[in-house]
């Protein structure tokens, strides 16, 4: 009896140490999100650029009343999206990451608009967590 029990014992950190991984494994898709300096929200993602480009030009297509310009070379789109220029740039840092950046700007470029940048941002994130 007291052998089985301190055996027991033993393996419990192992597989605490399983659960752990576990839970790490199922992670979040966001890696780390950041505003820099220059008012561009950055968001690293646990997600294949080839899987969060098409998310991003469908989201601002939906968010804009106008026509999206789309550079697929440069990952790169621009849209006006109330009153604001919103600019998102999307590139693959490492194997099934990428790095999203937005940017938005009101006043023919005079103003930073954080607060839109970010919303966009959120909303093309809500997107590649609940897929429709």
């Amino acid at each position: 009896m007291r052998t089985a029990l301190f055996a027991g014992l033993l393996a419990l950190p192992l597989f605490a140490g399983c659960f752990a991984v576990a839970a790490g494994a199922v992670g979040g898709l966001v890696l780390k999100s950041e505003l820099d300096s220059s008012n561009i929200y950055e968001t690293r993602l646990n997600l294949d650029v080839t899987k969060v480009w098409p998310t991003v030009k469908t989201t601002l297509s939906d968010a804009s009343m106008q026509t999206i310009e789309i550079d697929e070379g440069t990952r790169t789109a621009k849209a006006r999206i109330d009153g604001a220029s919103v600019h998102v740039w999307c590139e693959a840092y490492d194997l099934d990451k990428t790095v999203m950046r937005t940017r938005a700007m009101k006043f023919a470029g005079t103003l930073n608009d954080a607060e839109m940048a970010k919303m966009i941002q959120e909303r093309i994130v809500g997107r590649l967590e609940n897929p429709r």
